[in-house]
């Protein structure tokens, strides 16, 4: 079966060795997500995918990680608990996120009139994290995939970017600096 991009955008597990804020090279960094049945696939295009050293376990970061999610918002439709890994899949906003214009979380481009499409398109939101051990600690990492469509119009969905915001949110609540 070939997933779809709604498959695809399910991303629910980065499990790769990249750097800080590093794009995904898939030749060297594969990246494992998870589609509905729990099934995994590897992704065929780059993810951004920001790590962050934590002190800690997984384990005793795991009820903190989910406690963000549920802070942030963002609700959680995927969850692997002996891989410490959670996904909030497909969450639709519109203008705002966390009392702040959406804009802030991710980049869509602008509009024909130069405001930013994510404060005026609805925007399907998927965030992904994971805790992995790492010899001292434990490694953060999420990664955050977007789409918006203007509901106003019959044009197709863009891709939107990700600012980092979410991220270092997330990396916030279970104490990095």
């Amino acid at each position: 079966m070939r997933p779809t991009l709604s498959h695809v955008a399910l991303c629910t597990a980065a499990l790769c060795g990249c750097a800080s804020g590093s794009m995904v090279n898939q030749t060297s960094d594969p990246v494992l997500v998870m589609v509905n049945n729990s099934n995994s696939l590897r992704y065929n295009k780059d993810v951004r995918v920001v790590s962050t050293h934590l002190a800690g376990t997984p384990e005793s970061l795991w009820p903190s990680l989910q406690a963000a999610y549920t802070k942030m918002g963002l609700p959680v439709t995927a969850r692997d608990t002996t891989a410490h890994a959670l996904a909030s899949q497909n969450t639709q906003i519109s203008g705002r996120f966390n009392n702040a214009p959406i804009s802030r979380v991710v980049d869509c481009g602008l509009t024909p009139l130069a405001s930013p499409r994510a404060d005026s398109y609805r925007v399907w939101l998927n965030v992904a994290s994971q805790l992995q051990p790492d010899g001292t600690g434990t490694e953060l990492r999420t990664s955050v995939v977007a789409n918006a469509q203007d509901q106003t119009s019959s044009t197709s969905a863009v891709q939107c970017g990700t600012t980092g915001s979410i991220e270092g949110q997330i990396a916030r609540e279970l104490g990095a600096p």
